[in-house]
């Protein structure tokens, strides 16, 4: 029996995605910079395995960062103004696909599931009057799944100020100047409901295409915490001081493209600011630490985390209760205008000579 157009470009599609992702493993062995350098050559490696277990990922029906991309997607379009009634019409079905395999494999959870139902119920009142068959197809097909969630209230498109900030600008500025890198903590542990709690915040940063490409190792014994900081190396003199320590892993395997390379360094840092000011709110103190592209270091790292291949730390943040004994480097900033302008554009012709 002759398969139909949709079935062979499907099998083209799957090919595709095989042939990459075999061919971005072999790029990882061979890195293109190695043969000037290898400064480069590890995160050639982990992006290029970060393609390939995304796309192994793929295969398997359970790549959930391409979902939470395409539900990030349809929400960017219910919120355009005007609201099309047809609109993602080449991706809808897809969406479709991945959200009923990753169904099947058991690995949406519940604030998935709620946001899925709640994006996808709205596009489908959106497009309720649209004549594309994708979407009437995929519409079916929604209605045969199962997306019940403990979460019941709406999780979708809202409109702007829903969570309305009772912090005004002159306390957003005591907190954000009382913040400081402090290296001398005291003996005291930290409760995990408040790491949590910051943790909590973190992950309210924002991210490329809502994609959360990290994961925090909190590691709140002091032993455990020291031997992982003295693997940084600008912990000497204070690393048996630390009680708590997060370290920042980026996840390669989020992104199906090489240009994505960085994002994991930017999700990330956002995520962390939010995380140390969330550790402040609650009388915490904390300090930011480099992380080294240091060969030798990575692997010491990853061996001893466990990391993945296409796993990259970001940074590690130092944590606990300041010892009030304590120095802290005063770190005076640069003045505003070294670091702030407003340069402007030049008129375009067209602009200029349609104003004469």
């Amino acid at each position: 029996m002759p398969l139909s157009l949709k079935a062979v470009k499907k099998r083209l599609v799957a090919a595709r995605e095989t042939g990459r992702g075999i061919g971005f493993r072999f790029s990882a062995r061979f890195p293109r910079y190695s043969f000037i350098g290898n400064a480069f050559s590890r995160e050639h490696a982990a992006v290029s395995l970060g393609i390939a277990e995304h796309y192994r990922r793929i295969r398997a029906g359970n790549e959930q960062f391409s979902l939470r991309r395409r539900i990030h997607m349809l929400e960017k379009g219910l919120s355009m103004r005007p609201r099309r009634t047809t609109f993602a019409v080449d991706y809808i079905e897809e969406t479709l696909d991945k959200l009923a395999s990753c169904k099947r494999q058991g690995v949406l959870g519940q604030e998935m599931s709620a946001w899925a139902r709640d994006v996808l119920a709205e596009y489908f009142v959106a497009t309720a009057e649209s004549t594309s068959k994708a979407i009437v197809r995929a519409r079916a097909r929604f209605e045969q799944i199962d997306l019940t969630s403990e979460i019941c209230h709406n999780v979708g498109p809202h409109p702007a100020g829903r969570a309305e900030s009772h912090l005004d600008f002159a306390s957003l500025k005591g907190l954000v100047l009382s913040r400081e890198s402090v290296r001398w903590f005291s003996a005291q542990s930290v409760p995990r409901t408040s790491i949590d709690s910051a943790l909590d915040l973190a992950v309210e940063a924002p991210t490329a295409c809502n994609r959360v490409p990290y994961r925090f190792l909190v590691f709140d014994d002091a032993r455990d915490a020291q031997r992982v900081a003295a693997i940084a190396g600008g912990t000497t003199g204070y690393v048996e001081n630390i009680p708590a320590l997060a370290v920042l892993v980026g996840d390669l395997s989020a992104y199906v493209d090489e240009r994505d390379r960085h994002l994991i360094y930017i999700d990330g840092s956002l995520a962390a600011m939010n995380f140390l000011l969330g550790l402040q709110a609650q009388g915490l103190a904390s300090c930011c630490i480099n992380w080294p592209d240091v060969r030798r270091r990575e692997k010491q790292m990853s061996k001893l985390l466990g990391l993945l291949p296409y796993e990259r730390v970001v940074m590690l943040i130092a944590f606990g209760f300041a010892d009030p004994l304590g120095l802290v480097p005063g770190s005076p900033k640069v003045s505003r205008d070294q670091y702030r302008q407003y340069p402007g554009l030049p008129v375009k012709e067209e602009a200029r000579g349609h104003s004469e």
